[in-house]
C-alpha cells in the first residue's frame, strides 16, 4: 500500500511538472489540446489518490 501511495504521489508530481512545462515553458494556452489532455490525466490521478485514501468503514 505504501509503495502504491509513493508511486502515485510521484506520478502526480510528474504530471504537475509536465503541465507547468506546457503552460510556462512552452507558453501553451489552457485550451491547447496538449494542456487539456495533461490536465485530464492529472485529474484522473488525483481521483485515484482520493479513492485509494478513503477510510474503510466498519459495518456493525
Amino acid at each position: 500500500m505504501i509503495k502504491t501511495c509513493t508511486r502515485l504521489e510521484r506520478q502526480i508530481q510528474k504530471c504537475v511538472d509536465e503541465l507547468g512545462q506546457l503552460i510556462s515553458g512552452q507558453n501553451l494556452q489552457l485550451t491547447d489540446p496538449k494542456v487539456v489532455r495533461k490536465s485530464m490525466e492529472l485529474d484522473q490521478l488525483i481521483l485515484r489518490a482520493m479513492r485509494d485514501s478513503r477510510p474503510i468503514r466498519k459495518t456493525s
